[in-house]
């Protein structure tokens, strides 16, 4: 045991190295933060026996849990690029090729409803090396798929881990650090987020480029894999449950804890604008490859740098709300409203100007708009929605994901069957999304005036 110990040491510090720059982004400005671990609390003495390599892990959770984020991210818009393609080779229409991405987020949220109960009953570790394993093999089986319906089985699969990963890496932050911590955690994460995003589509389209589809997913296989080690390696954040609670059976655990998420009004607020600006943002992305490719006529390299350019606004957007918390500018929820207000402009930009020709900059100003926008109020729109939550952090976690990945889902099964590969469809859609998104993030931000004020 003792010789076990000794080299999951060695592989944390080897992880630790390995994360160090990662680590320094996302620990700027929090070092002075009160760094904890809930077992400290329920174990007492039991903790000053570990080894000096496991106090390592508690600085190496918000590491470790940005990189599980990133890589889900990266797994939900990578192979939209390559959706003509996958089209072309099985030579099925461009909306059943972009129902792959409703397949996508329908997995994503179905595993909501099973990831929040099980990482706050069995622990976050687990669970964390579970949805890395399902993405890995999900990206196996899409490369390897023979027949269309394959490649369908894969992307389900491939999204159920890449849903289990958000929601256990915000579990770990949020039960390591205090409440202004994660935030300005979470806030610094967006931005790392925001730059993964903008570079998906040009890693895709360099990908599908060189590799093919086929190569696009035995790449996200072989990424995937290499977090194992590090996720095998992480440390359990999750403080023993108390002795009442371990003697009731877990479905009446489970339910209760739903029942109480579910009452918290702003949770489902900002979950919902959440869901709408992120399905929106999704229409987009399945429906930018079909209208820069085939109607503007341009290359599969020279997409990916315009996709960029239409998605650099949403960094600059993070780095702007991250900022506006810092300098306290403006409030949480307010900074949430000025980014919905921005988002259906840009939307509505877009879908105005979709009576002329279509055009690269037309495009590109309404896109950037919008992302400005997202970029200031989903970055943080989950700490928003998890300010009423302080138990059973993972499940109102998944109950947000699943929430937003829902309205996302329908948002872009919606885009499938209309067939969004023309400007004024695309526009149309991002706007009423947009709308809708913004009307919850009002509501939520009335309510957050009323308690303040109460």
């Amino acid at each position: 045991m003792r010789g076990c110990a000794q080299h999951r040491g060695a592989l944390v510090r080897l992880c630790t190295k390995l994360y160090g720059a990662t680590y320094a982004i996302v620990h700027k400005g929090a070092s002075s933060n009160r760094i904890f671990c809930p077992h400290d609390s329920v174990r007492g003495n039991s903790v000053g026996k570990m080894s000096a390599a496991l106090k390592l892990d508690t600085r190496f959770i918000p590491t470790l849990a940005g990189a599980a984020i990133v890589m889900s991210q990266l797994s939900n818009f990578v192979f939209a690029p390559a959706l003509p393609e996958i089209g072309r080779y099985f030579e099925i229409s461009a909306g059943r090729s972009q129902m792959l991405m409703s397949v996508f987020l329908t997995g994503y949220a179905s595993v909501q409803i099973l990831v929040g109960p099980l990482a706050d009953r069995f622990g976050r570790r687990p669970v964390l090396i579970g949805g890395v394993a399902l993405l890995a093999l999900g990206a196996v089986i899409a490369a390897l798929a023979p027949v269309v319906a394959g490649v369908f089985i894969g992307i389900f699969i491939l999204s159920v881990g890449a849903g289990v990963l958000p929601t256990v890496g915000q579990a770990m932050i949020r039960d390591s650090r205090d409440a202004q911590a994660t935030l300005m955690i979470l806030a610094r994460l967006g931005t790392a987020l925001a730059l993964a995003s903008a570079l998906t589509p040009i890693i895709g389209t360099s990908l599908v480029g060189t590799l093919g589809w086929r190569g696009l997913f035995a790449v996200l296989a072989a990424v995937v894999l290499a977090l194992g080690p590090f996720a095998f390696a992480s440390p359990e954040t999750l403080a023993r449950p108390a002795e009442e609670d371990r003697r009731r059976p877990h479905m009446v655990v489970t339910l209760e804890s739903y029942r109480i998420a579910l009452g918290q009004r702003r949770l489902v607020l900002y979950a919902t604008m959440i869901g709408c600006l992120t399905g929106a943002l999704t229409i987009f992305f399945i429906g930018a490859p079909f209208l820069f490719m085939h109607q503007l006529k341009v290359s599969v390299h020279t997409y990916g740098i315009l996709a960029f350019v239409a998605f650099l606004p949403f960094i600059i957007g993070s780095i702007v709300v991250r900022e506006s918390l810092r300098r306290q500018w403006l409030s949480l929820h307010a900074n949430i409203l000025v980014g919905c207000i921005l988002a259906v402009l840009g939307a509505a930009i877009g879908w105005l100007t979709s009576v002329f020709e279509p055009s690269v900059i037309l495009i590109l100003l309404s896109a950037g708009t919008f992302t400005f926008g997202l970029g200031m109020a989903v970055v943080v729109g989950r700490s928003a929605a998890l300010t009423e939550a302080t138990r059973d952090i993972a499940t109102s976690s998944a109950l947000v994901t699943f929430l937003m990945t829902v309205l996302a889902a329908a948002i872009s099964a919606a885009a499938g069957f209309v067939e969004t590969t023309e400007h004024a469809p695309i526009f149309s859609l991002m706007f009423v999304s947009a709308l809708i998104g913004f009307a919850a993030a009002f509501a939520g931000n009335s309510l957050a005036r009323a308690a303040a004020a109460t």
